[in-house]
């Protein structure tokens, strides 16, 4: 499954002001927490920051469980929404299937 995750934290919160020493003790969380993803088969897609403290991300994996167990061992406090979606191709295409149904029955 694809999971769209959209994950916030607040300025007091973020990893970018702290002292460097949790900085270092951040990034080697950091570097634990993309191992902790292959080990339960999470595949990471992409993951970006944007502007006032938001990073996305698109993520597949097995199912919802091991997302919430992924994100229960981030490194700092965020809040994370999290949103199952398709690719648009096969959105179309059962789209499609769909309406061909639809025109062989008359429903």
């Amino acid at each position: 499954m694809l999971f769209h995750v959209t994950m916030t934290h607040s300025t007091e919160n973020c990893p970018a002001y702290l002292p460097p020493d949790k900085q270092k003790t951040f990034l080697g969380e950091t570097e634990k927490m993309f191992d902790f993803a292959r080990q339960r088969n999470i595949n990471i897609q992409f993951m970006v920051t944007g502007v006032g403290h938001v990073m996305y991300a698109l993520i597949e994996a097995d199912n919802f469980n091991a997302l919430n167990s992924f994100f229960g061992n981030v490194p700092f406090k965020q809040d994370v929404q999290i949103e199952p979606v398709g690719n648009i191709k096969d959105t179309i295409l059962a789209f499609k299937e769909e309406l061909a149904k639809k025109q062989l029955t008359g429903y």
